[in-house]
């Protein structure tokens, strides 16, 4: 597969450091469109604003455009597809600053939108790309003065090796690749599957304070999180980089295919 041109995404707001990394490693070798919310927005998955609409506006970030909007990041594509002007070959999203794994995909705006894009026929594979740091980098408010000196060798010299060799791989058939880097840096690689219990790596459930009536989302890992490499959680854990193939939507392809033109007569 050839790609020249390249979408870049993500939930941290599109001065945030994981795009500025992929525009500085990428933008010699690619024909590169920014497309990412105005401000922070972690967590909100695949959030849309049906009922409010909201603005959008163009910028750069080292010459390489920008379309921002003032949404969540599944609006920053639908933006993009609405003008009509590009289809691309690749959608990366990420940086993130905060490991995406397990089930907390779900809620990721970072791969909710890569998810979205593909939907939609923007691209038509994806790499979505996240850091396991503290829970204090989760929510971190960026800016786009901020050095990203310390950053360059790692994650971001990694994450361009990731991505080229993703592409000289034919992406090994997936539509979507979830990359996970370990919180050191690493160069150790290795494939895995989804954790199938969020619990054996973030500690959830939430908290309930039945009096006050309030819930709260403790920002830890679990007591005892599972280290089984098999799995994306194991994998950064050990310091591996995990890279799951994954589908854009939760379809049992499987299933599907054994179903499909089934019919039912209901009694």
């Amino acid at each position: 597969m050839v790609v020249k041109r390249v979408l870049l995404t993500g939930d941290d707001g599109y001065d945030a450091i994981g795009i500025r990394l992929l525009v500085r490693m990428l933008k010699d070798r690619f024909d590169l469109q920014v497309a990412a919310t105005i401000s922070q927005m972690s967590g909100v998955g695949g959030h849309i604003s049906v009922s409010t609409g909201g603005k959008y506006g163009e910028s750069e970030i080292e010459g390489v455009p920008v379309i921002w909007v003032d949404g969540y990041p599944v609006d920053a594509m639908e933006v993009v597809k609405s003008r009509g002007d590009a289809v691309y070959d690749l959608v990366l999203s990420g940086i993130n600053f905060g490991a995406n794994v397990s089930g907390s995909i779900l809620s990721s705006g970072t791969f909710t939108a890569a998810g979205h894009a593909i939907s939609v026929g923007l691209a038509p594979r994806a790499i979505v790309l996240s850091w396991f740091l503290p829970v204090e980098f989760w929510f971190k408010k960026h800016a786009a003065d901020e050095d990203i000196t310390s950053y360059l060798n790692y994650p971001g010299r990694v994450a361009r090796d990731i991505i080229l060799r993703c592409i000289a791989e034919n992406f090994w058939e997936a539509p979507i690749l979830n990359v996970n880097f370990p919180a050191e840096s690493s160069r150790s690689v290795l494939f895995t599957r989804f954790q199938p219990k969020l619990d054996a790596f973030y500690r959830y459930p939430i908290s309930l304070d039945p009096k006050a009536g309030k819930f709260s989302y403790p920002p830890t890992l679990a007591s005892d999180p599972d280290t089984d490499t098999q799995y994306d959680t194991g994998a950064i854990l050990s310091g591996l980089i995990s890279v799951t193939p994954c589908r854009p939507t939760p379809a049992d392809t499987d299933a599907a295919n054994r179903m499909t033109g089934r019919k039912l007569t209901l009694r």
